[in-house]
């Protein structure tokens, strides 16, 4: 009987410290920005080849907004769709040539030609693993008008009805 209790004290001692793992999709700043990717579809195309859309004007289609979504550590709702495409269009459009920069659990996130004054992309580690912190990404002005842009769009939708 003794040697029973000491295996179930055991058992749960060992049950209780177990840690939440971290999905590999979010494992590191790389592996969350490969994800983001992915949600586009868009981890295998060449850099040349999102330069060329970007400079035709192509929109990039999202594909799964529940993976698009799970990139980000503060979503609070549709609209910070903008806000997550803003994050999306400034890393592919330097997709090879992304520097990280970490400092403790925080991650910024640059392209190597950009200037040093430019707005990294900032992950911070969580629980969950690495996730983009969509505030500390967007400069406030650059969030502001992506905010009256969705306002603007949702009256406009409203009047539509």
């Amino acid at each position: 009987m003794r040697a029973f209790i000491i295996a179930a004290i055991t058992v749960l001692a060992l049950t209780s410290c177990k840690t939440k793992s971290v999905s590999s999709a979010f494992e590191s700043p790389n592996a969350t920005i490969d994800t983001l990717f992915r949600a586009y579809d868009v981890q295998d195309v060449p850099q040349a080849e999102i330069r060329r859309r970007f400079q035709a004007r192509e929109r990039f289609k999202l594909v799964d907004e529940n993976l698009f979504r799970s990139c980000f550590s503060d979503w609070q709702g549709e609209h910070d769709q903008g806000l997550g495409g803003f994050v999306f269009g400034q890393l592919v459009a330097a997709k090879d040539e992304l520097t990280i920069d970490f400092q403790g659990d925080t991650a910024h996130v640059r392209a190597s030609s950009s200037a040093p004054d430019h707005s990294p992309v900032v992950l911070v580690k969580q629980d969950s693993g690495w996730k983009i912190d969509l505030r500390q990404s967007v400069p406030p002005d650059v969030r502001q008008r992506l905010y009256e842009v969705y306002r603007h769009a949702r009256r406009v939708e409203r009047q539509a009805r």
